[in-house]
């Protein structure tokens, strides 16, 4: 589908709309829209802490401010760089949460995040970063199943 002169320049509009409100999205809202972030350079980038960009097709947040280099990419880098994960919230429909995957002591789940392990639905009641498998033996503290 082609588009006409107008109707492009109205797209880049759209986009750019967009684009500035990125920063204030909610990671769960990053994660569905990684199109709007950047794409991440070792080229002597200079990155605040919160600003997010995409690597190999995963959105990341920078954890400190640095300036880039070829050895400081995302995944590489944990200490610069934290994986955005998927997390409901007590609104999020019991079919649409996502599963649970391990983090690192950068990108803990927060309290109230929902998330799927197991077949079963856990909610963190941890007031941190919680970094520590749903339903496993000792983290009874740290997460709820939720029955609904």
């Amino acid at each position: 589908m082609a588009f006409t002169e107008e109707e492009e320049q109205a797209l880049r509009g759209i986009i750019a709309i967009y684009k500035s409100q990125a920063p204030s999205l909610s990671a769960d809202v990053a994660l569905t829209a990684a199109a709007l972030y950047p794409e991440w350079s070792g080229e002597s980038v200079t990155y605040t802490e919160g600003e997010r960009v995409r690597h190999d097709g995963v959105l990341y947040s920078c954890s400190q401010a640095h300036t880039s280099q070829d050895d400081s990419a995302p995944g590489a880098a944990p200490s610069l760089w934290s994986k955005a994960l998927a997390a409901g919230g007590s609104d999020t429909p019991e079919e649409e949460v996502p599963e649970w995957e391990q983090p690192g002591p950068e990108n803990g789940y927060a309290l109230g995040a929902r998330v799927r392990h197991d077949g079963k639905v856990w909610e963190s009641t941890y007031d941190g970063k919680n970094v520590w498998e749903p339903g496993v033996v000792g983290t009874e503290a740290l997460w709820k199943e939720v029955v609904e």
